[in-house]
């Protein structure tokens, strides 16, 4: 009986091979180990000289020929890995993941309101509709009951930021006309009462 065929995607981009390469020999270990027949992106080598849509090329080659896809904890923060989970949808692949998705009704949301990808929230942009993005965000999860502590490690923010957004929060929906706009927006997809909300506690 064939082994099952699975690709490992996960963020490269942005890292250096020190930081992406052990996730992606790990991740290969563990899959062998349970018995799968591992494409592995890596073993193919990265060219830092070769543009990012060629490298897509092939890896997206590599792809097309497996079963499954295995999502590394940081997909989200990656336009390749991003693309090729889509890719994978669409053919019909078995997906897996390192870590559950999280929130996913709330990145949906902010994504469809905004226009913005979980990616730019987790970038440390300051461009101003990035933060509003990142605010709404944060609300709404702490809204779930999540800890300060976990948005901040997820959204790559340190925990007094997040605090600061989320005391900010109330502030800006009552008085800035742009952001209340936003947030009624993504509370709309969420289908949230759409009312001033009440202080979030931290």
């Amino acid at each position: 009986m064939n082994k099952e065929k699975i690709y490992i995607s996960g963020q490269i981009s942005g890292l250096t091979a020190e930081e992406y390469a052990p996730r992606f020999f790990e991740a290969a270990r563990q899959l062998r180990a349970q018995g799968y027949d591992v494409v592995n992106p890596l073993d193919n080598g990265i060219d830092p000289s070769e543009e990012w849509r060629e490298q897509m090329k092939a890896d997206i080659r590599l792809l097309i020929e497996c079963d499954a896809i295995f999502m590394l904890s940081n997909w989200e923060l990656s336009n390749g890995a991003t693309l090729e989970r889509e890719i994978a949808k669409g053919l019909g692949l078995r997906i897996e993941y390192e870590r559950p998705p999280q929130h996913r009704d709330i990145k949906r949301a902010i994504l469809t309101a905004m226009s913005i990808p979980f990616k730019t929230i987790a970038a440390d942009s300051r461009e101003r509709w990035h933060v509003y993005a990142r605010m709404i965000y944060a609300h709404h999860c702490k809204k779930k009951g999540v800890a300060t502590q976990e948005i901040a490690e997820e959204t790559k923010h340190d925990a007094s930021t997040i605090h600061y957004y989320l005391r900010r929060y109330d502030s800006e929906y009552k008085y800035n006309r742009e952001f209340r706009a936003a947030a009624e927006k993504v509370a709309t997809l969420l289908s949230k009462k759409l009312t001033t909300p009440s202080s979030v506690s931290l």
